[in-house]
Order: C-alpha cells, then sequence, then structure tokens
C-alpha cells in the first residue's frame, strides 16, 4: 500500500531551505515593474499573521481545502499565512523544512490587486521547541496574530502549544472537523477561542432570528414542551451550536415575561429527506408547534408555525457562510 506524502509536498509552492525562505521573499516583492505598472510590493500590505496548524490526521484533499481557504480569506484581508505541516517518517534528515508560495491575484475590476504569500513549515510534532522558535521568527511581529488547528490531537496542544499560542489574539478550530476533542481542552484564554461550525451559522441565526422577533417573548417560551435540531452527521457541529443558541435566547425571552420554562432540548440524527441538513422542532402545550428546515444545496429554509393565529409558512434564501466567511467571521467576532 502507498503511503500518502507529507502535507509539505502536496501544497503548492517553491521548496526552500528554511533560513532563506524570508530573504527570498523579500527579494521576490522588491521586483522591478514593468513600465507603466506599480511593483508587487505596493499591493502587499499586510494587516495580521494567521497559522494554519495541521496535524498528522489532516488528509491531502483537506489540506489542500484549507489551504484554498485561507489564500480566499488572504485576498480579502491581506495577511502573511504561515502553514505548519507535520512529517512522520524519520527517514527525511532535516529537523525543518521550508516552502514558499506567492501569487497575486487580480481583482474584478482588473484594477484592484492583492499579493498573498505563505511560508511553509515541514516539523515533527515531537519537535515543538524547534517550531514555537522557527515561527516566531517568520512571524510579523508588529500585527497580530490568528491560530488554526486542524486535526492537531488535544492532548498535544495541551502538551505542547498552549504557550504556542498564548499571544495570539484569537485561535479557531472546527468542531465538523475535530467532533468534541478539543471540548476539554484547558485554554489560556477561552473567550479568545471559536468554533467555525459556529462561525458558520451567522446567516441563519440572523434570518431565523428576524422572523422570530416578530413574535413576543411569551408567546415563543410559555408552554414550550421540546426543543429538538436534526442533522446529517456532517453538520453535528453546527446543530450543537444551533441548538446551544436557542437555548439561550428562549430561557431569555422566559426571563422577560416570567414564566416557567422546563423544555427539554435535545440533538438528533436526520433521516435524509429531500435535501434537508438542519431541522428545528419546537413542540408546546396544547399542540403548538413550530418547524424550520435548511436545504443545504439549494441554499433555502423554511419556517413553519402555528404560534397563535393563522398558521405560517415563511420561506427564507439563507445558507451556511463559505470557508473564508467563517474565518473572518471566527477571528473577528
Amino acid at each position: 500500500m502507498k503511503s500518502p506524502k507529507p502535507l509539505l509536498d502536496v501544497l503548492p509552492g517553491l521548496s526552500l531551505p528554511v533560513a532563506e525562505v524570508t530573504s527570498v521573499l523579500g527579494r521576490m516583492w522588491e521586483g522591478e515593474s514593468g513600465e507603466g505598472h506599480a511593483a508587487p510590493s505596493e499591493f502587499r500590505a499586510s494587516q495580521m499573521n494567521v497559522v494554519l496548524h495541521f496535524g498528522l490526521r489532516t488528509s491531502e484533499a483537506e489540506a489542500l481545502a484549507r489551504f484554498d481557504s485561507v489564500i480566499r480569506f488572504a485576498q480579502c484581508y491581506p495577511c502573511r499565512i504561515i502553514v505548519l505541516c507535520p512529517v512522520e517518517s524519520e527517514a527525511r534528515k532535516q529537523l525543518l523544512e521550508g516552502k514558499l508560495f506567492s501569487q497575486c491575484y487580480i481583482g474584478a475590476t482588473l484594477r484592484e490587486m492583492c499579493c498573498c504569500e505563505a511560508l511553509m513549515l515541514g516539523y515533527r510534532p515531537r519537535d515543538a521547541d524547534y517550531l514555537e522558535n522557527q515561527v516566531s521568527l517568520w512571524l510579523e511581529s508588529d500585527l497580530p496574530t490568528y491560530h488554526w488547528f486542524n486535526r492537531v490531537p488535544s492532548e498535544r496542544i495541551e502538551a505542547q502549544y498552549l504557550p504556542f499560542i498564548r499571544n495570539c489574539r484569537r485561535v479557531v478550530f472546527d468542531s465538523a472537523v475535530e467532533g468534541d476533542e478539543y471540548s476539554e481542552i484547558h485554554w489560556p484564554k477561552t473567550e479568545h477561542v471559536r468554533d467555525l461550525a459556529e462561525a458558520r451559522l451567522l446567516r441563519i441565526r440572523q434570518s431565523l432570528g428576524r422572523f422570530l422577533s416578530s413574535y413576543s417573548p411569551q408567546v415563543l417560551a410559555e408552554s414550550l414542551q421540546n426543543v429538538t435540531v436534526r442533522c446529517l452527521p456532517k453538520r453535528r457541529g453546527e446543530a450543537a451550536h444551533l441548538l446551544s443558541w436557542q437555548e439561550a435566547g428562549l430561557a431569555g425571552c422566559a426571563e422577560i415575561s416570567r414564566v416557567d420554562f422546563s423544555p427539554r432540548f435535545s440533538l438528533a440524527d436526520l433521516e435524509s429527506e429531500a435535501g434537508i441538513c438542519l431541522e428545528i422542532e419546537w413542540i408546546y402545550a396544547a399542540g403548538r408547534r413550530l418547524r424550520w428546515f435548511l436545504r443545504d444545496a439549494e441554499k433555502s429554509a423554511c419556517v413553519e408555525t402555528d404560534l397563535g393565529g393563522r398558521p405560517v409558512s415563511y420561506p427564507m434564501e439563507v445558507s451556511f457562510l463559505e470557508p473564508d466567511e467563517a474565518l473572518a467571521e471566527g477571528f473577528f467576532f
């Protein structure tokens, strides 16, 4: 059976000795411009550092998808990207290996340009001290740093990488990828850690919240018995956050309206039905009910209620945030 390639070999870029990466990068941006054209350095204005930190369980396809997401993010929010790629094989002689990716992108008007750079480091997971030292040399030290973990084991984060992220402005991960593995990590600053599965729900929370705001808090909370979120397996992370969001909002409604409030909140599996990936159901005493469901492929949802007055069926045009949009939401909000 053919062993998978090291992630550093999978990602695009120019292989270089680690010590030469920054000097080659500097010469690249100082290149002469053609007649009547600005030099590339004029379109390079980093606002932050973004560290994309892969673990050994990251597949080739996943690594390429994450790399593409962070490059798309950089086209809107210029940054220096540092990609950490684990190397499992002890046959590779170098302690650390380097790679450089850079590219300039033309905007929609053909007058806009954005230049992106990614410095990649191949490392052996047991050499965490060398990794931290090298990354500190590559960071633009006067800019904030954001860190994205992907399939790095939680025990390794606790044992080796918590000091590594102590000065990061925000740390993100994706529970749709990691499951519950990161839930027990003792992060240095819990308020600085964000789940991308929650970030992807931004538009859904906004559209559903606007609809629910047309009802009084008392109508929403009184006599509520069960709140269930059903999902396909790949949307378990989003479903858990959607359930927590409803629980907090409905508890607030009950407090404002001073009604008894003791419903059961639960997650359940969703049987595949006409492309639906997420479903919410509220059950009240006396048969009142609310149902909301999302068809991801069609970027459409619908909410059906009979909370008072005539029954309502209200369609919504809504979708999850794209990966680069979710990164922005996770990093900044």
